[in-house]
């Protein structure tokens, strides 16, 4: 069994895939959490935080969600990128944050897709839309969850090559393996509940058909935005987000110059 470097984005299906190759290979398939540090191998105390990974002779598969977009990309490594559509993944992580203390509210969420969205872009065009995924195994959450056998036996092909996946192991581990719900800090572990639909979005306490719609039109990040403002001035979290969804920071200069009561703040600080 070869090693395998794990890229992806948060809330994208990453210990769902390890919890399956765990029941399909068993005992002898080793793991590392890169972020969290502790291998799962008997003889290994520390993760190495290097990569590719010092022990690879041993660990089977690692973790890395790229938060720097310093991991590098190395030829002739093969490596699993999982991804999943940036509405999805951030109301799932916004339970996370929620869990781990963050404000539950309607403006604190908007504040959190404002702040990620930026990151996801340039996760997506580091990993998901440059030539270096060509012959890499994408795993798109909402794809895998359509055909959980089907991934999972693309996924076991990477591990060992050549070899023939068993139709009857792929089966019982997408049957059986574990899952867990998360939301309003609650944490509902799902013993071999196997894999199960996505949620529904509708179902969000915060949900609004308007503002999903601006989270899908998002193109700039925060910061873009906040470069073509006045220093000091930072708009409410709703226009935050109107305001990411132009196409250029030029362009919604452009727009804000044309606005009278913009106008004076920028003379003063744009000439």
């Amino acid at each position: 069994m070869r090693h395998v470097m794990g890229v992806s984005w948060p809330r994208s299906g990453h210990h769902m895939l390890v919890r399956l190759l765990q029941l399909y290979f068993g005992p002898a398939f080793h793991y590392c959490e890169f972020h969290v540090g502790h291998p799962d191998h008997p003889d290994i105390k520390r993760c190495c935080r290097e990569a590719p990974c010092r022990h690879r002779d041993r660990i089977h598969f690692t973790k890395n969600h790229d938060f720097d977009l310093a991991l590098p990309q190395i030829p002739g490594q093969p490596y699993i990128i999982q991804y999943r559509d940036f509405a999805h993944s951030t109301v799932s992580e916004f339970e996370t944050f929620v869990r781990a203390g963050g404000e539950d509210s309607a403006e604190s969420f908007r504040r959190h897709v404002s702040e990620k969205f930026g990151r996801y872009r340039d996760f997506m065009a580091k990993w998901v839309e440059a030539d270096f995924a060509h012959g890499q195994l994408l795993l798109r959450y909402d794809a895998v969850l359509a055909d959980p056998q089907a991934a999972l036996d693309r996924a076991v092909r990477l591990f060992e090559p050549g070899a023939e996946p068993d139709a009857a192991r792929l089966a019982h581990a997408v049957a059986n393996v574990d899952g867990q719900k998360i939301e309003r800090r609650e944490v509902t572990l799902l013993p071999r509940s196997g894999v199960h639909a996505d949620r529904d979005l509708r179902d969000f306490r915060y949900y609004d058909p308007a503002l999903f719609d601006r989270i899908a039109a998002l193109r700039l990040s925060r910061a873009e935005v906040l470069q073509a403002l006045p220093p000091g001035r930072e708009p409410d979290e709703a226009r935050m987000l109107d305001w990411q969804g132009y196409e250029s920071v030029e362009r919604l200069r452009r727009d804000l110059l044309g606005r009278r009561r913009f106008r004076y703040m920028f003379s003063r600080f744009f000439r």
